[in-house]
């Protein structure tokens, strides 16, 4: 479900109190919640709980879905490099990687963010490479060094970033095949393919389709189910997915694109989707960094069902 946003127009009696005492007085401890992790908003804009109040304007709390709000499980353990430059961990699934309109505290990025202070006594300057899908587990890579910013957002726009994925996905797939299409967001704001001859055309929202480019290379076919290695030569959101999906493959757990959620009587709360191996320049020498990491449990679980 989606989180729920409530709106509270603010009074004359508000004037100048703190944003999150109000929000705690009118809602009580799901205010008190909202404006601990962030959930405060001002004309659009995130606003702290010691905002003071001003009359006539409306404070938009936003609340999470349902579940509540959640830390993302990462230790460091998970943790599968780093040196003084860079920080790679073995995202776990299902939890996101940056802030949300309702949480900043249990992100990847946060929960990473204390751990690291509490170990080496101060806070370190991390800045995301790329991104991962909520539902997506795999290589996440962070900078932990403002020198390496520039040289890896470089290496992963010029595609010298080398990605396979894992992916289980239904039906029957070819030992291999390629998917060149356009990408851009439907009319409702969702991500979709289209049609290759529209590769460039201006979207309503002021953008324009985009190539989108993934190799997929067949590792293991079931009777209903594929294993893949899906390796992504643009870096689209959610590219992998609708690529399957076109093919008539969505993933499985992948609700959105048409996967199904029950598979031999396992439930999936997300898609089986993990990437499992990087290639890159190091940001400070630019020798050849190889990453790789196992698949969460997951995989096994389902792919032990699907024989």
């Amino acid at each position: 479900m989606p989180p729920e946003s409530i709106a509270l127009f603010l009074t004359s009696d508000d004037a100048g109190r703190p944003l999150g005492e109000i929000a705690a007085e009118r809602l009580g401890e799901v205010g008190r919640q909202a404006a601990a992790r962030g959930g405060l908003w001002l004309h659009r804009r995130r606003v702290t709980p010691d905002t003071p109040a001003t009359a006539g304007e409306t404070l938009l709390v936003r609340l999470p879905p349902a579940g509540g709000y959640c830390d993302a499980p990462v230790t460091l353990a998970h943790i599968i490099y780093e040196d003084d430059d860079l920080l790679v961990i073995n995202k776990p699934p299902a939890c996101y990687v940056g802030d949300t309109p309702w949480d900043t505290q249990g992100s990847v990025l946060a929960v990473l963010t204390r751990l690291l202070t509490t170990r080496d006594g101060q806070p370190p300057p991390f800045h995301l490479a790329h991104q991962l899908d909520f539902g997506t587990s795999g290589i996440l890579v962070l900078s932990k060094h403002p020198r390496a910013n520039a040289p890896l957002h470089a290496a992963f726009n010029r595609g010298q970033a080398q990605k396979r994925y894992l992916a289980v996905c239904t039906n029957y797939m070819p030992a291999q095949v390629e998917l060149i299409t356009g990408h851009g967001r439907a009319a409702g704001g969702r991500w979709r393919l289209y049609d290759r001859s529209e590769i460039g055309r201006s979207l309503p929202d002021g953008q324009r389709v985009k190539l989108a480019h993934t190799r997929f290379v067949l590792r293991r076919q079931f009777a209903q189910a594929a294993l893949v290695w899906a390796i992504p030569l643009t870096g689209r959101t959610h590219q992998i997915r609708l690529h399957l999906a076109s093919l008539g493959c969505p993933i499985l757990g992948d609700e959105r694109y048409g996967g199904p959620t029950a598979v031999a009587g396992l439930m999936l709360a997300h898609p089986l989707l993990h990437a499992a191996e990087l290639s890159l320049p190091h940001p400070r020498d630019g020798k050849p960094l190889h990453l790789f990491c196992p698949p969460p449990p997951v995989f096994q679980s389902v792919i032990g069902q699907l024989y």
